[in-house]
């Protein structure tokens, strides 16, 4: 989410704004249940998936996930019917911890 904001703020060669003639009023971050507990512990780089938005990019799937998470103000969990009663208020405890809002 964070570049998608980022482009708001960016002049281009006219001196126009995008955040000059629209605004963000909504950040929705989908995350897939199935996978997120086993991707917030996944040591691998952007890089490693061939992810990264530059080459000097060196978050990994982990830090990626935080950021999706913390930025977003609507967060929406599918693939619930992938995992059982436990994993999903696992997911769910940890989604309300990185972002309270």
């Amino acid at each position: 989410p964070m570049p998608v904001a980022e482009t708001f703020t960016f002049e281009d060669s006219t001196g126009l704004r995008l955040g000059d003639i629209a605004e963000i009023d909504t950040l929705v971050t989908v995350v897939d249940g199935s996978r997120f507990l086993s991707e917030l512990d996944s040591i691998q780089t952007l890089q490693d998936r061939d992810w990264q938005a530059d080459p000097e990019d060196q978050r990994t799937i982990s830090h990626l996930l935080c950021d999706q998470v913390e930025f977003a103000n609507v967060i929406i969990v599918n693939k619930c019917d992938q995992i059982n009663s436990d994993e999903k208020n696992q997911v769910k405890r940890l989604i309300q911890q990185m972002n309270p809002t």
